[in-house]
Formats: C-alpha cells, structure tokens, sequence
C-alpha cells in the first residue's frame, strides 16, 4: 500500500467512525428522550389506577348506602324499586370497572 493509498484509507476511515459516533450519540439522545417518556408514561399509570381505586371504593360506600336506605324503606313497606335499580346498575358499574383495572394491572415485579 502507497502512502497515498494509506492517506486515502484513513480519510475515508476516520468519516466512517465519525458518522458512527454521530448516529451513537443520537441514539444515546433518543434512548434519553424514550427513558423519560416512559418515566411520564409510569407515573400516569399509578395515577390512574390510584384514581380507579378511589372511584371503585366510592361506588362501593355509595352502594352501602342505598342498601342500608333500602333496607329501612322495605322495613317501611315503602316502594323502593327504584332505589333497587340504581344500587344494581352502581354495582355493575363498580364491577366492570374493577374488571378493567385488574386486567390492566402490571404483573409484580420480579425479585432479584
């Protein structure tokens, strides 16, 4: 190989590794950005299941209510169907959305 040739080769080889090293810092850039991204995305997760639980023992505490007013209604001999329809329909709610909840919860962490 001539000095020329060697020149050439190196040249062409010190390019390469610097567009090597461009396309690695902004992969490190871009695995940053995700790494943050999906710190947010975690943090939204664990609010919205937070506030899932918070909604499913509210619907909970309102379906004891209706059921201790239904109780006294019916000791009253008092029509309480529509009363009856609503705790239901409460109750459907508060299961479908623990339904949901559960089927989005993450699997436990694995214990190193």
């Amino acid at each position: 190989m001539t000095d020329v040739d060697e020149y050439f080769f190196r040249k062409k080889t010190e390019a390469q590794l610097t567009q090597i090293i461009k396309l690695l810092k902004n992969i490190t850039e871009e695995i940053k950005n995700m790494s943050v991204e999906l710190d947010n995305l975690v943090i939204q997760v664990e609010e919205t299941q937070g506030v899932e639980e918070s909604v499913i023992v509210l619907l909970s505490g309102i379906k004891t209510q209706l059921d201790t007013i239904i109780a006294e209604l019916a000791a009253q001999q008092v029509d309480n169907a529509k009363l009856v329809e609503l705790r239901d329909s409460l109750d459907a709610s508060e299961q479908a959305l623990a339904t949901a909840a559960a089927s989005f919860t993450p699997p436990p962490e694995p214990v190193p």
